[in-house]
C-alpha cells in the first residue's frame, strides 16, 4: 500500500468514520449488543497517538477476520520513527484495518460498502475518538475479546522501552496481590499515561488531553485497559525515539507469556508507574 502524499485529519476522520459504519453494519448482521457508553472525547491529540489507536482497532479487526473466516491479507505499513509520523501513516493503518472488515463483510454475506461520509474539517482528536469509540465496539463481536495477556504484553513492552530511557533494569514488581479487576489495572495506567504527559511537556512536545473515560468501574474490560496501554506504550516509545537510542526494545522484549490475570497487569504496571516517577524526578 502507498502512502497518499498531502493527507490531512479530514481524510482520516472519513476513513475512521467510514470504518464505524462497516464496523455497525457486521454488528447488525451478528445480532451483537451496542456499546452504550458515550463516544470518547479527547483533545489536543497529534497523527502519533491516532496511529497507535489506529493499530489497536486493526489488531482487534484481523481478529475478528480471523474468527469469521475471512482472508486477512492486509499488511500494517511500516511508519518512520515515531516523532514524524504524519495524518498519510493513520490513514494507511485505518486502510488496512477497512482491508480486514472488507473481508468480515464478504464472509458474512453483506453487500458492497456505502460510500464515503462527505469530508468536512476535523482535528487529530477527532480521528482518535472515532477510532476509540469503534474499538470499544469492535470488541463486542469477538468469540475471544481481548485479553489481560494482551495487556500484559503491552506493558511489559513500554517497561523494556522505560528501561532504555532510565538507564537502569526495571525495578523488582512489588508483591503479588490478587483480586485485582479491570478498573483497578485502568486506573494504575492511567497515572502512568499522566506521569508521560508530564515528561512530553517537559521535552516541549503536545500530549493529547482529556480523560480516556471507560465508564463506570463495573463496565471497563481488559479491551479498554489494553486500549490505554497501547496509548501508554505509544508515549514512552516516542520519548525513546526523541532520545535517538540506537537500541530500541524487540516487540516481544519482557512478555512472560502464558495465562494471565489482571492482578498481573496492575502488578507490572506498578513497575511502570515507578520507573516514570524516577525519570518526572
Amino acid at each position: 500500500m502507498c502512502y497518499v502524499g498531502a493527507m490531512q485529519p479530514a481524510d482520516c476522520f472519513v476513513s475512521a468514520a467510514h470504518l464505524a459504519g462497516e464496523v455497525e453494519r457486521i454488528r447488525v448482521e451478528m445480532g451483537r449488543p451496542v456499546d452504550t457508553r458515550p463516544p470518547v472525547r479527547v483533545t489536543g491529540a497529534s497523527p502519533r497517538e491516532c496511529w497507535f489507536q489506529a493499530l489497536a482497532v486493526f489488531r482487534k479487526a484481523d481478529r475478528l477476520c480471523h474468527e469469521l473466516g475471512g482472508d486477512p491479507l492486509a499488511i500494517v505499513p511500516h511508519a518512520p520513527p515515531i516523532h514524524l509520523i504524519e495524518p498519510r501513516h493513520v490513514h494507511a493503518v485505518i486502510s488496512a484495518a477497512a482491508a480486514e472488515l472488507a473481508e468480515v463483510t464478504k464472509a458474512l454475506g453483506l453487500g458492497p460498502a456505502g460510500p464515503l461520509p462527505a469530508r468536512t474539517e476535523n482535528t487529530p482528536s477527532d480521528v482518535f475518538g472515532v477510532l476509540a469509540t469503534t474499538d470499544r465496539q469492535i470488541n463486542l463481536l469477538l468469540e475471544r475479546p481481548f485479553a489481560p495477556a494482551d495487556v500484559f504484553q503491552q506493558v511489559a513492552l513500554a517497561v523494556s522501552y522505560a528501561a532504555r530511557l532510565t538507564g537502569e533494569a526495571p525495578p523488582a514488581p512489588a508483591a503479588y496481590v490478587g483480586g485485582k479487576r479491570p478498573a483497578d489495572c485502568y486506573a494504575r495506567l492511567t497515572a502512568c499515561l499522566g506521569a508521560t504527559r508530564a515528561l512530553i511537556e517537559r521535552a516541549g512536545h503536545p500530549v493529547i488531553a482529556g480523560a480516556m473515560v471507560a465508564g463506570d468501574e463495573a463496565q471497563i474490560v481488559p479491551s479498554d485497559v489494553f486500549d490505554l496501554a497501547s496509548l501508554v506504550l505509544g508515549e514512552i516509545a516516542f520519548l525513546h525515539a526523541l532520545k535517538a537510542d540506537a537500541n530500541p526494545p524487540h516487540p516481544w522484549e519482557g512478555n512472560a507469556p502464558g495465562r494471565k490475570l489482571p492482578s498481573h497487569v496492575w502488578q507490572l504496571a506498578g513497575v511502570l508507574e515507578a520507573q516514570l516517577q524516577r525519570l518526572v524526578g
